[in-house]
């Protein structure tokens, strides 16, 4: 009998109620006797989706990795989604994270490149031997995605190629890692590789949240705010737009954050934007089709269904 598909839903709930709390429980055991604990796990306990771990424990069952480096590599995935985010927020200045206080506004700007330091060298602690080497090339990755994000932001012909290189690095690379880890420590080629076509897809539903009161922030267009060349800025390619992107964070006004919605819309870039995303989750969801039909696959598909789907 075929396993019936989770619903997006469906797959949220197991993120939060299964993953978070058998990976939170590891990571906060890990880190519970360090000097700076409450530092160390102030980013970890704020929330978030868990969907890189859930991911993880996945691609790890399918593999037949055992239990303890499986709980190892979702852990440090997990911490160096954290340690990006700490480090993330203080450059972009956002101040909001999960709806909490940004780590650098709690702890100060220099805590939060010394704590983030300190959960980067944690997470790559806790990488089971054999995975170590493609730990570090995602890190390497996701720093040069960082520094890609940086050079396109000062640019007005930036384009839809250079946007998705840079998302292959900065985004990519850690979800890359969640596919690539566990296959690697087993020595199995699941054969999906095509499935990173939802990398690119989550980080579009990402720039759209940014204008949908989500993300966990307490207003929309900090992307805007930041200056980020997202695809709907390139698609728009308007001038307009760009002179209130390139103005400093703190003097863009709401009203220009208006201005650059309606751009958007009468551009069509957002339904551009929609639409790449879908396409881009349906050749991810077709690379699924070669695994056998078991319910590790239908979740994989969900998850593939809650990347761009979901409101946060």
């Amino acid at each position: 009998m075929t396993p019936p598909t989770a619903p997006a839903d469906e797959v949220g709930t197991w993120l939060t109620q299964e993953v978070r709390p058998a990976v939170d429980g590891y990571i906060e055991r890990s880190v519970q006797s360090h000097r700076y604990h409450d530092r160390l796990w102030y980013q970890v306990e704020t929330g978030g989706k868990r969907l890189r771990p859930g991911l993880v424990l996945l691609i790890s069952d399918l593999c037949g990795l055992g239990q303890s480096p499986k709980l190892d590599s979702a852990a440090a995935i997990e911490l160096l989604h954290t340690f990006s985010l700490i480090h993330d927020d203080l450059v972009d200045g956002d101040r909001v994270r999960r709806e909490e206080p940004a780590f650098w506004v709690e702890y100060g700007t220099d805590d939060a490149v010394n704590i983030g330091d300190l959960l980067l060298v944690y997470a790559l602690s806790l990488v089971p031997e054999g995975g170590k080497s493609v730990a570090l090339e995602a890190v390497h990755g996701m720093a040069v995605g960082q520094q890609l994000d940086f050079e396109l932001s000062d640019r007005r012909d930036v384009t839809e190629a250079e946007y998705m290189e840079m998302v292959k690095y900065k985004t990519g690379a850690l979800l890359e890692l969640c596919l690539s880890l566990p296959q690697i420590l087993t020595d199995t080629d699941l054969g999906i590789d095509g499935y990173n076509a939802l990398w690119p897809a989550f980080q579009i539903r990402d720039d759209l949240l940014d204008f949908e009161a989500g993300k966990g922030r307490a207003e929309i267009g900090n992307d805007v705010r930041a200056g980020k060349r997202t695809l709907m800025a390139i698609h728009a390619d308007d001038d307009r737009v760009y002179d209130i992107l390139d103005k400093p964070a703190a003097e863009t006004t709401d009203e220009e954050i208006e201005t650059v919605q309606k751009i958007f819309e009468e551009t069509n870039s957002f339904e551009y934007a929609r639409q790449r995303m879908d396409s881009l989750a349906t050749e991810a969801l077709t690379a699924l089709e070669s695994l056998p039909d078991t319910p590790q696959r239908h979740r994989l598909i969900a998850l593939g269904r809650f990347c761009t789907d979901r409101d946060h």
